[in-house]
């Protein structure tokens, strides 16, 4: 969509060598609209969206009488960082040493006067009347896109939190488990013991039970707020 505003501006000030990339460009976007769908993974199609843009923007720039202003540079560090949220490092060094690249020849090329493409190139007009839209928009771009990527950040930080604690609380109702099953065991034994009349060992049943519910109650009071947050987890809307 933000090369809808660029269409204009080109078809407005007739510059058909850069009119000629917008297909090319487009197509790529429909490309990785299409390896979304069919679920490719997301490095991959994020490599070919940062690579088409950056050679989109390599290729105008060239066209255009190797233009390195501020409208190119804009769209290289798009790339550049939506490269590095959706791919590797390397990947994105590979991006950023094929920028050095072509600024250092883009640069042989003014110093040495070299004539490599004759061509207009952007006009005044065309220049400072379209790069503060363009710049505005890419502007706009960028504070969604690291707005979504900081999103998902705290998404996944929660949903590793809330894992966590739904392990810590499974830990402790198992050790829970473990002593009430005691207490059983040991109030069903004081009980026969009980009968029987052995009132030495019915104490000790007695003792050992009140030490497995303290056991019980001082488990419970440690990790109360823990148990407690997840529980508030669970009704939260999400």
């Amino acid at each position: 969509m933000l090369i809808v505003p660029e269409v204009f501006f080109t078809l407005y000030f007739q510059n058909m060598q850069q009119l000629l990339l917008y297909p090319f460009f487009l197509a790529m976007c429909l490309l990785c609209m299409s390896m979304l769908k069919k679920r490719v993974s997301t490095p991959a199609t994020g490599a070919v969206a940062s690579f088409t843009t950056l050679v989109f923007a390599m290729l105008s720039s060239f066209l255009n009488n190797q233009d390195i202003t501020l409208c190119y540079g804009t769209v290289w560090i798009l790339s550049i960082l939506f490269c590095y949220l959706t791919t590797t490092l390397p990947t994105t060094l590979i991006m950023g040493s094929l920028l050095c690249g072509y600024l250092g020849l883009a640069a042989y090329i003014k110093v040495h006067h070299v004539i490599s493409f004759a061509a207009p190139g952007y006009s005044i007009e065309n220049l400072y009347g379209a790069t503060p839209v363009i710049t505005a928009l890419y502007i706009l771009f960028i504070i969604r896109v690291l707005g979504r990527h900081y999103n998902h950040i705290m998404i996944m930080e929660q949903r590793l939190n809330l894992q966590k604690q739904r392990q810590h609380a499974a830990l402790i109702r198992q050790n829970l488990t473990k002593q009430f099953i005691l207490v059983k065991g040991l109030s069903r034994s004081g009980k026969t013991k009980y009968l029987e009349g052995n009132l030495e060992l019915l104490e000790a049943c007695l003792t050992e039970i009140e030490k497995q519910c303290e056991t019980a109650i001082d488990l419970l009071q440690q990790h109360a707020h823990p148990i407690a947050e997840l529980e508030d987890n669970k009704k939260a809307p999400h």
